[in-house]
This record gives structure tokens, C-alpha cells and sequence, in this order.
């Protein structure tokens, strides 16, 4: 177990951050949520790709009970993990989360602030938070319900019940599904991705993350589509596609 409970890797463009605290499930500690805070939103100027695993046979067991107090005091924890996952849906590249093993509670809510969630065979999802008697952090359900189907939202947070993988991706818990390592899986991923024109890539994904938070502003965004139009990267991909499509003078 690392000290600060994550390793970070280097891949050449992508950054890897594993949650590191196999003995503990990967239970996040208030550490570790402020150091995941911290390493999304400092990744290097060259990186264009994070991918979160974690080591062990779970993902995330979600808080680490070992700092709640049962109280309103917890509201902190709420605060740090709302931070980590704000961190990861605003960061500036794509990230993706292998998910191998229940991923729970607060593992769910850092998930699904990821752009894919590529999940193995034993991958499943759950939010016991009613069983704790707690309702489960209003701005997170809140993002929840513009992502998942209703009657499966309520499964998810009334009932509390596991999703396998079938109903993960169904739902949109899952993104993707492979049948070994969501690790390599991941990564190959992240390595398709930063061959991608970066203007593009980072462009789109901010909007799409504005239409989640019900933000729109058309003018500013054809303000932005016409510097991506007039990029570097995207005349050098259309004469690219010129040479490889076109046909005859």
C-alpha cells in the first residue's frame, strides 16, 4: 500500500491513478480523496488521458467507514468526495475508470464522474447508503438522474440492489464490457484517444459536460467551434482524410 493510498503511473500521454489500498477494499479515506483531487486536476501539460484502476479483487469499496462519524459531521466527507469527483468531471482529458469487482457508495459516485467506465467479468455496482440510513448526496443523485433510468435510479438508490453486468450497462453504470483485464482494456483506450486531434477531443467533451450540468450557451460555443475549425490539428487531419478518400483530381 502506497502511503497516500494511490500510485500514479506514466504511460507517455495517459496518467494512471490506482487507488491503492488493497487491505481496505480501496476504501477512500479522506486522503486519498484529496490526493485524487489533487493528481486529476494537476496532470501534466503533455498528458491527454487518465485512466483509475485499482489494486486488488475490489474496486472501490466505497467510504472508509473508519471516518464517519453517523452524524451531520460527515457532511466533510460529502465535501472531499464531491471535490474528487468534481476534479475528475472538470478535468481538461478524458477519463476513464477499469472497473474489476464491486465498485460501492462512493466508488460509484467517482465512476461515473469518468467519461467510460470499462468494467470486467466480476465488475458490479451498489450505493448501500439507505441501509446506513442515510440519504445519499442530493447534487449526486441529482447527476445520477440525468444518466440513469429512473426505475433503475430508484433499484440503484431505494432498494439498494447490486447491478450486475448486464443491467450496469443497460443502465449506464457501464460503458463498456470486456472479458478479461479492464486494466489493458483501459488503457488501450486512453492510447486510441490521444492520437485524436487534442482541440477536438478536449471541445466536446466540455460540452457535453455543460449539456450534464444543463448549460448552454450557443454563441460561446460557435466561438470555440470556429477555433477548432481553424486549428492546426484539424486542417492537418482533413488533408489527411483528403489524400486517403478522395478520388481522382
Amino acid at each position: 500500500m502506497s502511503e497516500s493510498g494511490l500510485v500514479i503511473r506514466s504511460h507517455g500521454d495517459t496518467v494512471e491513478i490506482c487507488l491503492d489500498r488493497a487491505e481496505r477494499r480501496n476504501a477512500l479515506s479522506l486522503r486519498m480523496l484529496a490526493e485524487l483531487e489533487r493528481a486529476v486536476g494537476g496532470v501534466p501539460g503533455h498528458v491527454r488521458a487518465v485512466v483509475l484502476t485499482a489494486a486488488g479483487d475490489v474496486f472501490c469499496a466505497g467510504a472508509d467507514f473508519a471516518e464517519l462519524s453517523g452524524t451531520s459531521a460527515d457532511l466533510a466527507y460529502d465535501d472531499a468526495l464531491g471535490a474528487a469527483a468534481a476534479a475528475i468531471r472538470t478535468s481538461t482529458v478524458p477519463v476513464l475508470a477499469a472497473i474489476e469487482g464491486p465498485c460501492l457508495g462512493a466508488g460509484v459516485e467517482l465512476a461515473m464522474s469518468c467519461d467510460a467506465r470499462i468494467c470486467g467479468p466480476r465488475a458490479m455496482f451498489r450505493v448501500p447508503a439507505v441501509e446506513l440510513g442515510l440519504l445519499y448526496s442530493p447534487a449526486a443523485i441529482r447527476r445520477l438522474h440525468a444518466v440513469v433510468p429512473r426505475a433503475d435510479l430508484t433499484r440503484l438508490l431505494v432498494f439498494a440492489e447490486p447491478f450486475g453486468l448486464d443491467d450496469a450497462l443497460r443502465a449506464g453504470l457501464a460503458t463498456h464490457i470486456v472479458g478479461d483485464d479492464p486494466r489493458e482494456a483501459a488503457l488501450a483506450m486512453a492510447a486510441a484517444v490521444v492520437t485524436l486531434p487534442d482541440d477536438a477531443v478536449r471541445s466536446t467533451r466540455m460540452l457535453l459536460r455543460d449539456l450534464d450540468d444543463q448549460i448552454f450557451d450557443e454563441s460561446s460555443w460557435r466561438d470555440v467551434r470556429i477555433q477548432v475549425m481553424d486549428s492546426g490539428a484539424r486542417r492537418t487531419a482533413v488533408d489527411a482524410a483528403r489524400r486517403k478518400y478522395v478520388v481522382g483530381p
